[in-house]
């Protein structure tokens, strides 16, 4: 079974395509999981789903408002810095998110064969070296930090999000991608995923 994550609406969004997308696609394998938007909670709650589930790959998705493309994310950082608050008003500073941990991470899924079989199918997509300091990283620096102290060698990767069409609508010149062609882009990655299971 694939664990495919999607998080809440934060900030000002009132919905998130990162879980519209994953629950789009749940069923036949594919296990859809909302997370919340909060660095606290999804330290524990990626060690609670792996304990769980015992997956045998983890997808998780988020969004990146003003991005014109999928970015696929090839690093997670242990730090969580942001000038703005989660959903439970917490606004770290230069913060670790495990004292024990790595500096780095890097993603097990095979992004840069993600990265070019999107392009081949004629969807926008680039390989983003880190997924930043948000609770998006924490998500996918927290996966992989648990499924190391585990000893599960298994693929953990994080893709990010542009906004949709109609999160644009009423936005000069913001960029989007149509939620269609985001759904088929994360089907092409679960498969390449699958495929690159132990």
């Amino acid at each position: 079974m694939i664990i495919l994550t999607g998080f809440e609406p934060f900030k000002n969004f009132k919905k998130n395509p990162s879980w519209l997308v994953a629950d789009s696609l749940k069923g036949e394998g594919i296990l859809s999981l909302k997370v919340p938007v909060s660095y606290n909670k999804v330290k524990n709650l990626s060690m609670e789903i792996i304990q769980q589930y015992k997956p045998e790959a983890i997808l998780s998705l988020g969004l990146a408002d003003g991005r014109a493309q999928i970015s696929v994310e090839n690093l997670a950082v242990n730090i969580m810095d942001s000038s703005s608050t989660d959903n439970d008003g917490f606004a770290p500073h230069r913060e670790k998110i495990f004292e024990d941990g790595a500096e780095v991470y890097t993603s097990t899924i095979p992004v840069f064969r993600i990265v070019d079989a999107l392009r081949e199918q004629g969807i926008p997509a680039y390989v983003s070296y880190h997924a930043g300091t948000y609770v998006c990283n924490a998500l996918f620096y927290s996966f992989l930090y648990h499924a190391n102290k585990m000893g599960m060698n298994i693929p953990i990767g994080f893709i990010h999000l542009p906004s949709t069409e109609d999160m644009v609508l009423k936005r000069e010149n913001r960029p989007y991608v149509e939620f269609e062609t985001m759904k088929r882009a994360i089907k092409i990655a679960i498969e390449i995923i699958r495929l690159s299971s132990p």
